[in-house]
């Protein structure tokens, strides 16, 4: 049986919700009522009516004896007065039609009111009533005698305008239930209102803005939550504060100590190479001169020295970009997309730097040429593109880099560490170098195919030591 975590929660918006539960319920007590209130006519118009007919039936015989002619057989010649139905007519709405011997008609009246209805609306009543809603019955002198008959129907428009009434009623009944769930909906909506301020505070965390902080909330609840989140913001912000200070610490070291090494390995091995190739040149000298013997092993050392001081160039490439301290960040990278370009001839590269870059501080420069070089490495070893194009933009404080290849773009591009190789720095270097600069990395695949690496961070290193 699944637990409850595994079904995800829908979101709900409380007062919207609210709003169209009461709406909702308003109209349900509308429709409930409105049939309610037709059944109830029919069932009590059909039922009055029988007793109604009955009642009638009874006051017109005694009409007809307390008249004294008894032996009149036309309703004519008793001429009835039904003005003396008025004060059941006062009650009840309904019509009386009477005939006589021959059907005849006799008398017609209806009470309380005759209105006079469209086709439509009588119709529509009758269907509500019931055409067969009536009375019938025969009205006799004694027994045995009939002078008439008599005739009990609802009066339809009297029915209807006490229908409407009802049904207004109702209507009133919902607006009523409207209007009070209006007159809810303002307070929640006033206690609800800091969930808006919450939610900004919010969303600026989550792009970023660890100086968000909740505002000061009158409900005392809410209030609260506020509190623990700017406690919790408070001690994230200092933890990545002292990420960021950490790994800026380690970079710079690591930068300084790489600076230190290639210093060392040029003054010191480098002479030493240069002496050890003079020497082979001098010793082929002798060679020429009288000693063939000592020829290989001349040409042997000078050999060793010129791959030695080969081997000794690319790791001082790799411990230091060449030419970032002597020429700018700018000749630097076109130096090293010349040097791509000529290793990869199927590949179009196009770089583009705003200027005045090349004032960055060192932390920043040599970041931005690692992130570069890495890039195109695995661009090109593993990515299977056509055309790399590098973007290095200024915005105010803040520089933006972005690597877009058309290559199979996986969004996730093998990023590897090439230790020994490229300089030992993959994702997790470039990952390192964006957070101790207080920038984003993003990597996102293109469409239909192709890979986009996008890093921003300020333009200057963030101030603050290590603690």
């Amino acid at each position: 049986m699944p637990a409850p975590d595994d079904f995800p929660l829908r979101p709900l918006d409380l007062k919207r919700h609210l709003i169209v539960r009461v709406g909702l319920f308003a109209l349900a007590v509308l429709f409930v009522g409105s049939i309610v209130a037709l059944v109830e006519t029919r069932y009590r118009v059909r039922g009055e009516i029988q007793r109604t007919g009955q009642t009638i039936r009874q006051l017109l015989t005694d009409e007809i004896h307390r008249s004294g002619k008894d032996y009149k057989r036309s309703l004519e010649e008793i001429n009835l007065d039904l003005n003396t139905l008025q004060p059941i007519g006062t009650l009840i709405n309904f019509c009386v039609q009477l005939t006589d011997l021959y059907s005849h008609p006799a008398g017609d009246r209806c009470f309380d009111r005759p209105i006079t209805l469209p086709a439509a609306l009588e119709a529509a009543m009758r269907q509500v009533i019931g055409a067969d809603a009536m009375y019938q019955g025969s009205i006799g002198q004694y027994p045995g005698i009939t002078v008439g008959q008599l005739s009990v129907t609802p009066n339809f428009g009297s029915e209807l305008i006490a229908l409407c009434r009802n049904l207004i009623n109702l209507l009133a009944v919902s607006l009523t239930i409207l209007f009070m769930s209006f007159l809810i909906y303002r307070p929640v909506r006033n206690a609800l209102a800091p969930s808006e301020a919450m939610l900004k505070t919010l969303k600026r965390m989550e792009n970023g803005d660890l100086q968000a902080r909740m505002p000061t909330f009158a409900l005392i609840e809410l209030d609260r939550i506020g509190q623990g989140f700017n406690h919790l913001a408070e001690r994230l912000q200092q933890t990545i504060g002292s990420q960021r200070r950490l790994a800026r610490h380690l970079l710079t070291a690591r930068e300084e100590e790489r600076q230190y090494l290639s210093r060392e390995l040029h003054d010191e091995f480098g002479q030493y190479l240069t002496s050890l190739n003079a020497e082979a040149s001098f010793a082929l000298e002798l060679a020429d001169e009288g000693l063939p013997a000592l020829r290989p092993c001349a040409e042997s050392i000078g050999r060793t020295a010129s791959h030695m001081m080969e081997v000794l160039q690319q790791i001082l490439y790799r411990l230091r970009p060449v030419g970032l301290d002597e020429f700018g960040l700018t000749a630097s990278l076109r130096q090293l997309v010349d040097q791509w370009s000529h290793r990869c001839r199927s590949i179009g590269f196009q770089l583009s730097v705003d200027d005045g870059l090349d004032s960055l501080p060192d932390n920043v420069a040599v970041s931005i040429y690692r992130i570069v070089q890495e890039s195109l490495t695995n661009t090109v070893r593993h990515g299977q593109a056509d055309k790399v194009a590098i973007s290095l933009r200024a915005d105010g404080n803040t520089l933006r880099l972005q690597v877009r290849d058309d290559g199979r773009g996986r969004g996730q591009p093998e990023i590897r560490s090439e230790a020994g190789k490229t300089g030992g720095f993959g994702l997790l270097g470039m990952e390192e170098r964006v957070l101790a600069l207080g920038g984003t990395l993003a990597i996102s695949a293109l469409q239909p195919h192709g890979t986009l690496i996008d890093v921003a961070f300020p333009a200057r290193e963030p101030a603050g030591e290590l603690p």
